[in-house]
């Protein structure tokens, strides 16, 4: 085949993989991601063959000599050797499937820009591949001003970065165009700023002011203009004091009131929890200065320093598998190396940056003979906005994509285009040529059957898995368990984990599976847990996991001591191995105040919730674990604690201690309390009419008439004996009746 048919081959996959944005299968596991990344995997093996040829065969096409790109590779071989080095090889090569961005995909990203700077060599090539980024981005915009705010992409800071890369394309391109046709990009501007704005993320609306702000400092140091000069710094000096007295009032109502401008703000929940991980990350940095813990291991790092008073800010998504700070994540886990072998990329983007501003003549001109310079001033300030971004958040599959296309969109700009021999090949015989493209494609092939198809067909059955038995229907989901992690592919970890957690929060799940299948599930469960640990075994939530799962498995052996003893014993070590691995953690001493507990060990339960206490006495579900430890030992002090837990509203209180519980506030007349225990009770999944029966009572006597509605419903939907009662006692505060309608 020709040059320009292979150069039309890697541009055409190119373009299509700028549609993977939209692909969201709900059948498989996280989504949002692995819809696109497997894709895209595919998608760019399967383009290798060609590559590779046209840079064989066709001299003039191989890339041509960069920075930029010995600091791409100087960076994959950096994460590559942390790989080996680190705690878990499996998670800093495959990655998992909720964030897919392990060496062997960032490795797919690397290719994506070799396309890139191999296939588009000239100014309309480049035209047309921003014009559909900036197309998709648009329509994707468009998606998301109708909907949510995550749109197919999934995360507000994925859809913040990918909004941010596509609107400078999109001002790369107005420079690009006649007046005459530059309203479509104008359009597209608008509707991705409105996107932008919805994702409301404060690294990235923080990356484009900072843009915009170096955009002003360099027309004020460059333009030939006096006047533009002059307005450039005036506007730079009006900016900066605007921002610096608008968040001086950071503390007044209507600072607080505006959405935007308190998420900006330093004192947000997110930035505190953020601020402790990073706080952690340099506590710990000693411990692996050069080649960090493995490339995408943060969390162990994370759950060694855990500060309890991350729990002041958050108590949901505690367990960060990311710093939310791409130089921290990549000094933590790919050690100084890694973090200089990133720098160099952008150092390597400056020196091509700088060079061909100056070939350029370093001004910029009236008019447009000023053009070149002010999209050299352009792509200067979207890779600012994106690193200023990353501060604050880190990579995807959205902003990789577009770091690709902006990196290689700068080695283009800093080569000057030449006309290429495509009719003066290196010898290649047809066979020559046809044989490397068979045995090339063969090659990849298995590359996507192995890695694309196989995970795919894993995803799509651990979903089935768990629609079966969401389903109730436990035997056919543990099948599909058995068959989803058959071909044992590289991705497991994360599908096995649901079935874990399945049981988990399921413990009696193995009671609706015939006698006959319930030791081997038992079983099964138990090497799932195994299996997972063996990737590490200081994985803190791993072992929390697998403590819980063995801590369940012993009970259905109650009957038989010493397999009983075999698994306690196994989650004894599981959780205390995890509580090595994050001494800080409150939550694991639940666990294994839970396990002690089913071993008998009371004083040890005492022990280990009384540490907890001692980590973070503000932490308001250790007191409801501590009532539910004294109402066990029968000691009246459950109360006390029953009560803190209540009005502070811990949620953990166990049903039969807040039956207790609500005796007691009944005896004192306490209906703000008993309002809470029957609140907690029902949201906990209470079946029992009665109880409904009086938090619809109680709601009523506290003012609240729809609450109260909600719960007389939901009793006569338990009791249908009661529905007349129901009835009457709806008819009554529907009529506004002059005394209260009663529910017996």
């Amino acid at each position: 085949m020709s040059a320009k048919i292979y150069q039309r081959i890697l541009q055409v996959g190119v373009f299509v993989s700028l549609g993977v944005i939209f692909l969201l299968f709900g059948n498989l596991l996280f989504p949002y991601i692995s819809s696109k990344q497997l894709v895209f995997n595919a998608l760019i093996e399967l383009l290798l063959p060609f590559w590779l040829v046209l840079v064989w065969k066709f001299p003039d096409f191989r890339p041509q000599k960069s920075l930029i790109t010995w600091g791409l590779i100087a960076y994959l071989a950096a994460i590559l050797l942390s790989a080996f080095t680190g705690v878990d090889f499996n998670l800093s090569f495959w990655g998992d499937v909720e964030r897919l961005l392990g060496v062997f995909h960032v490795f797919h990203f690397f290719i994506f820009y070799l396309y890139l700077i191999t296939a588009f060599r000239n100014r309309e090539d480049w035209y047309w591949l921003l014009s559909a980024s900036v197309l998709a981005a648009t329509v994707e915009a468009i998606i998301i001003v109708r909907g949510a705010a995550i749109g197919t992409i999934g995360n507000t800071a994925y859809v913040s970065g990918y909004m941010l890369f596509n609107l400078y394309f999109a001002v790369i391109l107005l420079l690009r165009t006649h007046w005459k046709w530059q309203w479509p990009f104008y359009g597209a501007i608008i509707l991705m700023l409105i996107a932008f704005f919805k994702a409301d993320t404060s690294g990235a609306i923080v990356g484009l002011a900072g843009s915009l702000a170096l955009l002003l400092l360099l027309f004020g140091l460059l333009a030939l203009k006096k006047g533009v000069r002059r307005f450039s710094w005036l506007a730079l000096i009006v900016a900066v004091t605007g921002v610096i007295v608008l968040f001086s009032q950071y503390q007044q109502p209507w600072f607080k009131a505006n959405p935007i401008l308190h998420d900006l703000s330093f004192n947000k929940n997110t930035f505190q929890t953020r601020r402790l991980s990073w706080e952690g990350a340099a506590r710990d940095f000693h411990l692996h200065p050069w080649l960090g813990t493995g490339f995408g291991n943060y969390a162990i790092i994370f759950d060694r320093q855990f500060d309890p008073s991350f729990f002041n800010y958050a108590l949901t998504e505690t367990y960060f598998d990311r710093a939310h700070n791409n130089l921290i994540d990549i000094v933590s886990t790919a050690g100084l190396i890694g973090l200089l072998a990133y720098l160099a990329i952008f150092i390597a983007a400056a020196w091509d940056w700088y060079a061909t501003l100056r070939r350029r003549g370093g001004r910029i001109l009236p008019g447009k003979d000023g053009m070149p310079v002010r999209e050299l001033l352009v792509v200067a300030a979207l890779l600012a906005a994106y690193f200023v971004q990353n501060l604050a958040v880190f990579d995807s599959l959205a902003t990789y994509m577009g770091l690709m296309i902006a990196l290689a969109y700068l080695v283009f700009s800093a080569q000057t285009e030449k006309d290429m021999d495509t009719d003066a090949p290196v010898r290649l015989s047809s066979f020559g040529e046809g044989s490397v493209l068979l045995l090339s494609m063969i090659l990849m092939v298995i590359s996507v059957i192995l890695f694309t198809v196989r995970p795919w067909q894993m995803l799509n059955r651990v979903i089935s898995g768990y629609s079966y038995i969401a389903q109730n229907q436990v035997s056919s989901g543990f099948l599909a368990y058995r068959q989803a992690f058959a071909a044992a592919t590289p991705l497991d970890r994360d599908g096995r984990t649901t079935l874990i957690n399945i049981i988990v929060n399921n413990p009696t799940i193995f009671t609706k599976l015939p006698d006959e299948q319930v030791q081997p599930a038992l079983e099964f469960a138990a090497s799932m847990a195994e299996k997972n640990l063996a990737y590490n075994p200081d994985d803190s939530l791993a072992q929390m996991q697998a403590a819980q799962l063995y801590d369940i498995i012993s009970r259905y052996y109650s009957n038989e001591p010493s397999v009983f003893k075999d698994y306690s014993d196994k989650a004894l070590a599981a959780i205390q191995h995890s509580l090595a691995s994050s001494p800080r953690r409150i939550p694991v001493y639940f666990i294994l105040a839970q396990v002690q507990a089913n071993r008998g060990d009371l004083p040890a339960v005492e022990q280990a919730l009384r540490t907890a206490e001692s980590l973070n006495p503000d932490y308001i579900e250790t007191a409801c674990q501590l009532g539910n430890y004294y109402f066990l030992v029968e000691n009246s002090v459950y109360q006390e604690y029953i009560d803190r837990c209540l009005d502070k509203g811990g949620n953990s209180a166990m049903p039969n201690v807040l039956q207790a519980a609500i005796e007691h506030y009944l005896a004192d007349n306490d209906s703000a309390r008993l309002l809470s225990a029957y609140r907690l009770l029902a949201q906990k999944g209470s079946t029992d009419a009665l109880m409904y029966v009086n938090l619809a009572k109680a709601e009523l006597a506290a003012g609240n008439i729809q609450a109260a509605l909600q719960a007389a419903i939901q009793a006569a939907d338990i009791d249908s004996s009661l529905r007349p009662a129901v009835q009457a006692f709806l008819k009554g505060i529907s009529s506004n009746a002059s005394t209260s309608p009663v529910l017996e």
